[in-house]
């Protein structure tokens, strides 16, 4: 897997799907921080997404557009939101 060889701790068998690599190559651009926050925000309610959304697109940048459409994406298909979770879990407990 591209990225982690060299790591430490030696070669691991990457417990990640490879249908998920796409996703997990994205998520892995974001600080810890910020793939943290992004779990907590994709836990909450629809309400609470939706609201989230419309303050980034208050920032009329590139990157709070960005980030609203992945959050309005992410809430529009609740598999995908699943599997954006449970990434973001497994990168946690990976780094």
């Amino acid at each position: 897997m591209a990225g982690r060889a060299g790591g430490t701790g030696g070669v691991m068998n990457d417990p990640m799907k490879d249908d998920d690599a796409e996703l997990r190559d994205l998520l892995r651009i974001l600080t810890p921080s910020a793939r943290e926050q992004l779990r907590d925000v994709l836990m909450r309610p629809q309400a609470d997404r939706d609201v989230l959304a419309a303050r980034l697109l208050r920032y009329r940048d590139v990157s709070g557009t960005a980030w609203a459409d992945l959050v309005g994406q992410l809430s529009r298909d609740p598999e995908l939101r699943r599997r954006c979770v449970r990434l973001l879990g497994e990168l946690r407990a990976w780094w």
